[in-house]
C-alpha cells in the first residue's frame, strides 16, 4: 500500500489556518523579515520552533503540512535557491520547451507571507548545532529549534572533459540550470548528452522537437538498466532513434578537442554542447558533520527520524525504513517529496505519521508517457500486454502477487495496477494477466481471494 497516515489536506485545494505572527523573507543574507510579535493569549516560548533546511518540493511540503498541523508553530525554511520551493520534474521537458511555461511553486513567496512561513533564501547552512538545538547560516545568523527538518536533496554527479564554461558543459538541477541550456537548444544545434537514464532521454526529447541533433553516450550497454526491464530499455531506445537520436553504448566521453568530443573508443562526436545526466549522490554533508547515522543517505525510521529524535530527514537525501518492504530504501522521485515531506512536515508539528509505500515513478520523454510501480527483477520474466497506438503494460509476479509494473503510453493502467499491488487478498496467475481479451479492471473485481 501507499499511503501517509493521516495526510489531511491537497495541494491544489489547500485551506490553511493563518497564524496573527506576521513574516518575512530573508534573501541572500538581506533581512527582511518583520518581527515577531506574541500572538494573542500565547507566550513566544510555548511556540514550537520548525526549521526546514532545503527548498526543494520535499521541504515546501514539509513546511505546508507544519502548517496545517501547528497553526501556531514558528516556521522557518531555509533555501540555497534564490526562489520559492518549486517541482523539478518540469525543467526537463514542458519549461525547457517553452519559456512562456510558468514555474510550477509549491507555494510562492505571496503564500509564504500568508501562511506565516519564514523564508531564508539564496543562503546556505553551514552546520548543525545539536546541543545548542540550532542551525548556523553562512552569513553568521543563527536559528533555533525545537524540531529540524533536513531536506537537503541531492548532488550532481559531475565529470570533466576540459572545458568547464557553461556555453559547453551543462547540467540540470534548478531554473537557473534550465534557462541556461534552453538558450542554446536552438534549431540545427548538436546536443551530446552523456548518460542515457531519466534526465538525459527527456532532455534529448525536448532537444530534438526543438530541432537538435541529439547523440546520447552511455557508458553501460543498455537504457535504464535500473528499471530491470530490457524489453523497456530496447521500446525506449526504437523510440528515440525512430525520432532521430543517435545511442553510442559502452563507451565514455573523455575531452573536448575544439568542436569535437573524444570517446573512449578513439572516435569522437561533433558536438556544440553537452548535457551531463550522470546521476546524483545524496547531499549528507551536514547530517554527516552533526554526527547523525548516515548510510547510502541519511538514515530515518519510517517516521522520518533520524538518530537523533529532534531532527527528521525527507526526500532525496534519505535512506528511510519502509514498511511495505520491510527494509530500508532511497528513492528519488516526486511522490516520494510529496508523501514523506507530507508525513514528516506532520509528524515534526506534533502528529506522528508513518511512511509506507510501494514505489511509483513517472517519466515523460516526448510522445512517450512511462510509469514504473515497485521493483522489476531484470532476471525474471514480465506478462505482456500490448495496448492501442502500440502501448504496452509489463507485470512481474512473484507467488501471484504482484511485484513490479512498468506501463508506456498505457496510463489508464496503472491506476488499476496500483490498486491490485497494494491489496494484501488479490492473487493472480500469469496466464489470466496474459489474455489481453480480459480488461485489467475485470482481473481486478475477479481475482481477490
Amino acid at each position: 500500500m501507499t499511503y501517509a497516515v493521516d495526510i489531511e489536506y491537497c495541494l491544489n485545494d489547500f485551506s490553511l489556518p493563518v497564524s496573527t505572527r506576521q513574516t518575512g523573507i530573508h534573501i541572500a543574507g538581506r533581512d527582511l523579515q518583520i518581527p515577531t510579535h506574541e500572538r494573542k493569549g500565547e507566550a513566544l516560548s510555548q511556540i514550537q520552533k520548525i526549521v526546514i533546511v532545503g527548498g526543494g518540493q520535499a521541504g515546501g511540503r514539509a513546511a505546508l503540512a507544519a502548517r496545517t498541523t501547528d497553526p501556531s508553530a514558528d516556521i522557518s525554511l531555509i533555501s540555497q535557491e534564490p526562489s520559492a520551493p518549486y517541482e523539478r520534474p518540469f525543467l526537463s521537458k514542458a519549461m525547457l520547451l517553452d519559456d512562456a511555461t510558468k514555474l510550477p511553486f509549491v507555494f510562492d513567496e505571496a503564500t509564504a507571507e500568508a501562511q506565516d512561513i519564514r523564508l531564508h533564501l539564496g543562503i546556505s547552512v553551514t552546520k548543525i548545532d545539536r546541543v545548542a538545538k540550532e542551525v548556523l547560516l553562512e552569513d553568521g545568523e543563527s536559528i533555533a529549534y525545537d524540531k529540524l527538518i533536513l531536506a537537503t536533496g541531492s548532488r550532481l554527479r559531475r565529470i570533466s572533459v576540459g572545458r568547464d564554461d557553461e556555453d559547453c558543459v551543462h547540467y540540470l538541477r534548478t531554473i537557473d540550470d534550465c534557462a541556461r541550456l534552453r538558450g542554446h537548444l536552438t534549431k540545427g544545434k548538436r546536443l551530446a548528452v552523456i548518460g542515457g537514464g531519466f534526465i538525459g532521454l527527456e532532455v534529448a526529447a525536448t532537444a530534438q522537437k526543438l530541432g537538435c541533433t541529439v547523440t546520447i553516450i552511455e557508458t553501460g550497454e543498455t537504457l535504464l538498466p535500473r528499471i530491470g526491464s530490457p524489453t523497456v530499455s530496447r521500446y525506449v531506445q526504437n523510440y528515440h532513434s525512430d525520432k532521430g537520436v543517435r545511442f553510442l553504448f559502452g563507451v565514455q566521453a573523455l575531452a573536448m578537442d575544439g568542436e569535437n568530443l573524444k570517446l573512449s573508443d578513439g572516435t569522437s562526436v561533433p558536438t556544440d554542447m553537452i548535457l551531463v545526466g550522470i546521476g546524483v549522490d545524496p547531499e549528507t554533508s551536514l547530517a554527516e558533520a552533526a554526527g547523525l547515522a548516515v548510510e547510502n543517505g541519511i538514515t530515518t525510521d519510517s517516521f522520518g527520524r533520524t538518530s537523533d529524535t529532534d531532527i527528521f530527514a525527507i526526500g532525496d537525501a534519505v535512506n528511510q525504513m519502509n514498511p511495505e518492504y520491510n527494509r530500508h530504501m532511497r528513492l528519488e522521485s516526486w511522490e516520494n517529496a510529496n508523501i514523506q515531506g507530507d508525513a514528516v512536515g506532520k509528524s515534526a508539528a506534533g502528529k506522528l505519521t508513518e511512511v509506507s509505500m510501494i514505489p511509483w515513478f513517472w517519466s515523460d520523454q516526448g510522445g512517450l508517457n512511462i510509469q514504473i510501480l515497485g521493483q522489476l527483477d531484470a532476471e525474471k520474466p514480465c506478462v505482456e500486454r500490448t495496448g492501442e497506438h502500440d502501448g504496452l503494460t509489463l507485470i512481474q509476479l512473484a507467488d501471484n502477487k504482484i511485484k513490479g509494473a512498468v506501463t508506456i503510453n498505457q496510463a489508464r493502467d496503472m491506476p488499476l495496477l496500483r490498486r491490485m499491488i497494494a491489496d494484501p487478498n488479490f492473487r493472480c496467475d500469469e496466464t489470466t494477466f496474459g489474455d489481453e481479451t480480459v480488461p485489467l479492471r475485470k482481473i481486478m473485481k475477479s481475482a481477490r481471494h
